[in-house]
């Protein structure tokens, strides 16, 4: 079932205004948040494993892994066929040794045609502005010479 605009999707849901309880919470705690912090340190500092571990936890956040992807592009367009055709010989390769993984290679591939369709609808605005010119120009032109 699709909805009519401006109309929600949940009419019994929360209503406006109603303050999250984490905000409260939140508020609440602000207030003596310099002598929280001031009791945690105290506390880490004696000690208190759990309280170590707090601070650690705060001052050096957990590493996430690296989703990147390192994969060396052919020179010039991407959108061009030839090196389009090159990426495509590239990941099937990498991994078909092992190199990448089927998902890493999805997720680069979608990339890859995310960027080129930028590229084209880019380049077709600029043939569409063009275009809208040259017709501007022409008819310009054409009501100047009937005029005369």
């Amino acid at each position: 079932m699709t909805f009519q605009p401006g109309q929600s999707g949940n009419p019994n849901g929360r209503p406006k205004g109603i303050v999250d309880k984490r905000a409260k919470l939140r508020e609440k705690l602000e207030t003596h948040a310099d002598e929280i912090l001031d009791i945690l340190i105290a506390r880490a500092k004696g000690g208190d494993s759990g309280a170590l571990k707090l601070c650690i936890e705060r001052l050096l956040p957990r590493v996430r892994p690296d989703d990147g992807i390192v994969f060396e592009l052919p020179d010039g367009r991407l959108d061009v066929g030839n090196n389009m055709l090159q990426i495509a010989h590239d990941l099937t390769q990498a991994v078909a040794l092992g190199q990448l993984t089927f998902a890493e290679a999805f997720k680069f591939t979608n990339f890859i045609n995310h960027q080129r369709r930028l590229v084209q609808n880019a380049e077709q605005q600029i043939q569409d502005e063009l275009s809208r010119e040259e017709r501007e120009r022409y008819w310009s032109e054409r009501k100047t010479n009937e005029a005369s």
